[in-house]
């Protein structure tokens, strides 16, 4: 059997050939500089409850009264906890691949509108919310996180694009 041997100028002519067809992302985020601090912030305040969470679940805080960490508490905590990260990968996944960022943003606001009102409903009895300062300053920020949502939600860019023959031929049925 003889051995074929590809020479440069093959070599040269497949890498020709096919670097056409790899996208070519000059700006990847396309967002404003608004939407990159919301979008950290966001990001950094489930970082944060998921920390708190963690540490309620070992007990780190000293000043905490055991008495008022019951287990439907941070059972119904770590129910929250489940599913916001899994709504923050989706919305880091869609902000990436810009594609249903709008509507994960949506979800996203009815589930911690929806979330904030059970809380206040099921814990007003439970606990006083004041004299417990890490419950306060995370009831107080609720607000902040749905705020911030909302306008990621409507400033966010839907339609900027990046120049790839890929999605022209998906589009276009053609390739540029």
């Amino acid at each position: 059997m003889v051995e074929k041997k590809i020479t440069d100028l093959e070599i040269v002519a497949i890498l020709e050939a096919f670097s056409k067809s790899q996208p070519i992302v000059t700006d990847r985020t396309g967002q404003s500089s608004s939407f990159r601090a919301l979008f950290c912030f966001i990001n950094l305040y489930v970082l944060l409850f998921i920390a708190l969470y963690f540490l309620l679940k070992i007990n780190q805080f000293a000043t905490l009264d055991t008495n008022s960490l019951t287990e439907e508490f941070l059972t119904v905590l770590e129910g929250r906890i489940f599913v916001l990260f899994w709504l923050f990968v989706s919305l880091n996944m869609t902000a990436y691949f810009n594609f249903g960022f709008k509507a994960v943003c949506l979800i996203i606001l009815v589930y911690m509108l929806n979330s904030t009102i059970d809380n206040t409903i099921l814990f007003s009895g439970l606990k006083d919310l004041l004299d417990e300062l890490y419950f306060l300053a995370f009831m107080i920020t609720i607000p902040l996180c749905v705020i911030a949502v909302a306008g990621l939600m409507i400033i966010y860019k839907d339609n900027f694009e990046t120049s790839s023959p890929l999605t022209s031929v998906a589009v276009s049925g053609k390739a540029t």
